[in-house]
Parts: structure tokens; sequence; C-alpha cells
């Protein structure tokens, strides 16, 4: 009888693994999700210009990995914080593609949950539009401008970042689960957001993508503002930024850096994200993928900070050219010679 009782216990377990892996969204969901990716032949000019970035995209993904098989890089981390990301997440899983848990922010209205199924056929058109139109301009030079994002999501129709996450991710060959409204409640103010869980069958495994619209004024990461608390809870984490306008150089942000960095144990990035001088050489393996020669002094951003450090560290590393686009080094050259990856890992 024990045996007997065994096997059953062992079965309704095993079904209910296989139930938790199964998609719980509705089918009229899964054919919007389809529908927003260009996976569907109603719309062929959709299908097809999102057939048309997404080749190079995906081409530009797997050029990253096998790039890094090439190097000492393994990020172990489980949980990875993506800030200032837009809706980049081809360039957050390519560099951490084994995480379970992917958080982001950004300006972006979080755009969830969206009225779709309510809009005119015309207005749909415009809302697949503008999901083409960010991926073309993501497959162009692999990193989204402010302006362009705003142009986008922020029309009526679109209405925000949800319906463009959900077609990359699944452009990706990530299989939507589920998806619902996240909040953090800060100091008079409430910061949304939403969470998308996902199941990857190729690693057959569970993950997570969160997205928040935060903007940083400065006075942040202090306990009791939400953010503080949101964050300190996340345990150990990496990080991951690029094109971020130097919005951590200088002290107008240290309060909320100090506390992202607090739990960080693995940090890719390119020159734009966190200075080199948070991270001394006897705490941390520092790594220079590619070559560095300037900053960007941009128009309405931050003034970067003079980092010589990171002349050494390109003159001591010799490294080829990246052989992909990666931040702001593609402005003034048009090519690869001015891209740069930071790897710092804790030792």
């Amino acid at each position: 009888m024990i045996p007997k009782l065994s096997f059953l216990l062992f079965c309704f377990l095993a079904h209910c693994q296989i139930v938790e892996n199964k998609q719980t969204v509705s089918p009229f969901e899964q054919n919007l999700y389809q529908e927003w990716a260009g996976f569907t032949d109603a719309d062929p000019i959709h299908q097809r210009e999102m057939d048309l970035s997404w080749n190079k995209l995906i081409q530009t993904r797997d050029t990253i990995t096998a790039y890094l098989k090439t190097k000492d890089y393994h990020p172990k981390v489980k949980t990875v914080v993506y800030p200032f990301s837009g809706i980049d997440v081809l360039n957050l899983f390519s560099f951490f593609p084994n995480c379970d848990r992917y958080i982001l922010f950004g300006l972006e209205d979080p755009g969830f949950p969206n009225k779709y199924g309510e809009l005119s056929e015309k207005e749909k058109s415009i809302v697949k539009a503008g999901i083409r139109s960010l991926s073309d301009h993501l497959a162009g030079r692999n990193y989204f401008t402010y302006r362009k994002m705003k142009e986008e999501t922020k029309k009526k129709e679109l209405n925000g970042a949800y319906p463009v996450f959900v077609a990359f991710l699944k452009r990706m060959g990530k299989e939507i689960v589920d998806s619902n409204e996240e909040t953090i409640q800060g100091k008079g103010i409430v910061y949304k957001g939403f969470t998308i869980h996902l199941y990857d069958s190729t690693l057959k495994k569970k993950e997570s993508l969160t997205y928040f619209k935060i903007f940083l004024i400065g006075n942040e990461g202090i306990e009791g503002d939400g953010l503080y608390e949101y964050f300190s809870k996340l345990g150990e984490i990496g990080i991951f930024t690029k094109s971020a306008e130097y919005l951590f150089h200088g002290e107008k942000r240290k309060s909320f850096r100090d506390l992202l960095l607090k739990n960080v144990s693995f940090i890719v990035q390119d020159d734009s994200g966190f200075p080199i001088r948070l991270f001394p050489e006897e705490s941390w393996k520092r790594s220079m993928y590619g070559r560095y020669e300037r900053s960007w002094n941009l128009s309405g951003a931050v003034v970067p900070e003079d980092q010589p450090e990171l002349k050494t560290l390109s003159q001591k590393t010799n490294d080829s050219i990246l052989p992909f686009p990666f931040g702001y080094g593609y402005l003034g050259t048009k090519d690869n010679r001015q891209s740069a990856v930071l790897v710092f890992e804790k030792k």
C-alpha cells in the first residue's frame, strides 16, 4: 500500500509541475501577443518589418553570446537590475541569460493593463507601427534614445511600454505565462509597473521580468521612501546598464546609487553607468571588452566624470574591437571602434 501511495504522490507532484509550466493567459491574450510580435499572417506589413529588424537583433544577440564564450565571463547572480533600461530586453538577456528575475526601470509609462481589444482597426495599426518602429530603432544602433521611446509610448493608442515588452520577449522565444500589475508605495508617490511571468522552453525554467516607471530626481534611496525598502529586499544582485546618460556620475543621485550597489556582486555596463572609482581594484576584478577612448558630453545629459582609470584599463587590456555596438561609442564613429563593455566582479 505504501509504495502505491508514493507512486500516486509522485504522479500528482509531477502533474502539478507540468501544469505550473503551462500558460495561464487566455487564448485571446495569446493571439494578441502573437499579433504584437508579428507572428501572424493577418498583418503582412507588420510581420515583414518585424522579421527584418529581429533578424538583425537576433544576429546581434548570437554575436554577443558567441563573443562572451571567448571571455572569462561567468555571472552567477539570479536577480539582475537594469537601471534606465527603456525596453532593451535583448541586451539584458544576452549578457544575463540564466537569471530567474529581471528588474528594469525607466521613464516610459507601464501601459498595463492594456486595452488593445477596445481599439479600432486604425488605432491597432498605430500600436503595431509603434512596436516595429522601436524594434527598428534598437536594431539600428543597439540602444534606444529617450526621445524615440517617448514619441512612441506616449501615443494614446500604444499607451505605454507593455505591448513592446511583450512583442520583444515573444520574438526572443519567451513564453508569456501571466502578467500582473506592480506598485511601489513611496512618500506621496506611487511607482507603477508590471511583472511578466515567463517560461523559457529552451532552458526549461521559469523567469520573471518586472518593469517600473521611476524618475530619479536625486533624493531617492532613503529609508522609508519605498524604493529603499524594495531594492534592499532583493538580496544579492547583478546590475546591467548602458546608454545611461551618466546619471550616476557626480553626487546628485548618490543615495540611490549606494542603495543599488549595497548588495551587488556583478556589474556589466558601458562608461555611462557607474564611475570606475566606485570599484577599487582591491575589492573588484575589473575587466574591459573592446576599447575605451573617451566619454560623450551629451546634450541635456549629466556631464561625465573624467575617468583616466578607464583609459589605463583599456591600454592594459589592449583588447580587439567589439564585434557589436555597445553604448555611446557608436555615436562619434558610427562603428564599434569606441565600444567598450566594462565587467566588475566582486572579489
